[in-house]
């Protein structure tokens, strides 16, 4: 792990088939892709050249792999978000491309050089390397690092080589640098009836559907558990409640974005449904203990949790964080119980993180 003016590049700590984990700054980051070699005894030599910055004398390493199907990557801050994440790219033969909208800074790389092109460019929202084979003993492709302006929880993008013929194959280091934030979770004010309201990073925040009980002190313990990514020593609670019915909720950011939200949903015990093609990714959660079934699973745009009673003074029903990727004005979803008989209703306590964009 190297760090530079507070700057602090990933400590790769895993690479198992196509997904490596390591840390940084404090955050839990995982990148899914097509991956190559892994170097994460910090002894890869490749970042210590002027085409990066910062330079790094010594480093882990990550191998990302280009095809020609443009396959995607997710890089996961997981119970973190970065602020202005760089990539140090070695090798590029290939062209990244970040979604729309995506603002990408070029902080340093190769030109032409070495009596053939090697630019290292940025055009808009992708990183564009050149394939290029040198004299020997001089770097092949084009190095460089680039910044992504802003605050982020998740990144996405796509890897399609530059060249035709051969392997087809493009192998790029890469190492990952930036500065760990913790994400903000609402400020809950007020609870009115059936509605709730705070504050999320700034953002005005309404919930409104069925409420139980409401916590707005920021006393609440329950979502202190390694259960949720991430976890929360004392927070405010707001109380949703699922009925055989199959109730709408609704989160309104009033006026404002949120980018990645997160929800921690404790006690569990009911599906949540999103409208359909929304996609959720699973932070953390229970699995099957306690000599039962308590999963918190995700399946397609549902969020499963489990109704289960344990022995006394464990947590009852399922308990997870989700993070839905992308940037949101308002939130829908449906919650019904997973359990019949009793009174058939569930009361989940719920938080809500995210950026306000």
């Amino acid at each position: 792990m190297a760090t530079t003016l507070s700057l602090v590049f990933v400590d790769w700590k895993s690479r198992n088939g196509n997904v490596a984990a390591g840390s940084m700054d404090g955050a839990t980051v995982q990148i899914a892709g097509r991956l190559g070699a892994a170097i994460l005894d910090g002894s890869a030599p490749v970042f210590n050249s002027p085409a990066f910055t910062p330079s790094l004398s010594a480093s882990d390493m990550i191998e990302i792999v280009g095809e020609p199907e443009n396959k995607e990557f997710t890089v996961n801050f997981l119970g973190e978000m970065v602020q202005d994440p760089v990539f140090h790219l070695g090798s590029l033969g290939s062209t990244l491309t970040f979604p729309t909208g995506t603002q990408i800074t070029r902080l340093s790389g190769d030109t032409g050089t070495s009596g053939g092109p090697r630019d290292f460019s940025v055009v808009g929202n992708q990183v564009i390397g050149r394939a290029f084979q040198p004299p020997p003993g001089e770097p092949t492709d084009s190095s460089g690092s680039v910044r992504l302006p802003g605050r982020f929880s998740s990144i996405k993008f796509n890897v399609k080589p530059n060249f035709v013929g051969g392997s087809m194959i493009d192998g790029v280091a890469l190492q990952i640098g930036g500065t760990a934030l913790p994400i903000p979770f609402t400020d809950w004010k007020s609870r009115n009836g059936n509605v709730a309201a705070g504050s999320l990073d700034d953002a005005r925040v309404q919930i409104a559907g069925r409420l139980g009980a409401a916590i707005l002190d920021g006393s609440a313990p329950v979502f202190n558990s390694p259960a949720f990514t991430p976890s929360l020593s004392a927070s405010d609670m707001i109380e949703i409640v699922g009925e055989p019915e199959n109730k709408e909720f609704t989160v309104n950011f009033l006026g404002e974005m949120v980018q990645d939200p997160v929800f921690h949903l404790g006690s569990l015990g009911s599906t949540l449904t999103f409208p359909a093609g929304t996609q959720i990714t699973r932070l953390s959660g229970d699995t099957g203990t306690s000599g039962g079934p308590r999963d918190f699973s995700v399946v397609g745009n549902q969020v499963i949790g489990r109704a289960f009673q344990p022995p006394p003074g464990e947590p009852t029903d399922s308990s997870g964080s989700v993070r839905l990727p992308g940037r949101f004005s308002s939130i829908k979803f449906n919650v019904k119980p997973n359990f019949v008989g009793g009174s058939m209703i569930d009361g989940v306590a719920l938080q809500i993180g995210g950026i306000r964009v």
